[in-house]
């Protein structure tokens, strides 16, 4: 067996594993994360499909806006003062699905609390098939005179299938949203490997000369 035969092999074999999730928290655990902002939007009221640039396109629940300047997040303090970025409705889904699948991702995210209600943000990776991938419970608990206060939350997994990334909270807001570059599609591994068997043909017919 020849070594570009070997591998492929081995890289199927990896890619049959299980991937393993860690909950972000930080940026840097996002390999090589391109960043989007909402300073482009001014207070723009939509549930999407609204196409971000890198691929990325943004869905959320009535009431959602894109480039929201001012947010009362109840015992959690309040985001504005400068700062635009996107925030949910009353129900709280802010979601992102990739064009091509990633690794990881995450965003700098909030949520409006106050007596009854839970201190948490929910972050839920997705498949292509829909189908959920991870999900995490996570508190999310700010000074009540807080501004601009949140904390960064992300999914990061070993093998690159995540299709959609979403952060659901009542009054979610969310900025600076992180991914990793694209993962190619199985169609692209293929001619990457057919294209490798060609070289590899080629150089023997050289060697052979």
């Amino acid at each position: 067996m020849n070594k570009t035969s070997l591998l492929a092999l081995a890289l199927a074999a990896v890619a049959s594993l299980p991937a393993h999730a860690l909950l972000a928290n930080d940026v840097s655990q996002i390999a090589m994360p391109t960043t989007i902002d909402f300073n482009g939007y001014d207070g723009f009221m939509t549930t999407g499909p609204e196409p971000l640039g890198g691929g990325v396109t943004f869905n959320g629940d009535d009431g959602t806006e894109l480039g929201a300047f001012i947010r009362d997040v109840g015992d959690n303090g309040a985001w504005g003062a400068g700062k635009v970025f996107a925030a949910g409705g009353f129900v709280g889904e802010l979601r992102f699905l990739f064009e091509q699948t990633t690794r990881g991702a995450g965003a700098f995210v909030n949520h409006y609390s106050t007596g009854g209600l839970p201190f948490a943000v929910a972050v839920t990776a997705y498949g292509v098939g829909g189908q959920v991938l991870e999900t995490h419970t996570v508190p999310v608990m700010t000074d009540i005179l807080s501004y601009n206060e949140g904390l960064f939350v992300g999914i990061a997994r070993s093998q690159g299938d995540i299709h959609a990334l979403s952060f659901k909270g009542v009054g979610v807001v969310a900025d600076d949203f992180s991914f990793s570059a694209p993962v190619p599609e199985p169609g692209t591994w293929a001619m990457m490997f057919a294209g490798l068997g060609v070289v590899g043909w080629l150089g023997r017919r050289r060697t052979q000369r």
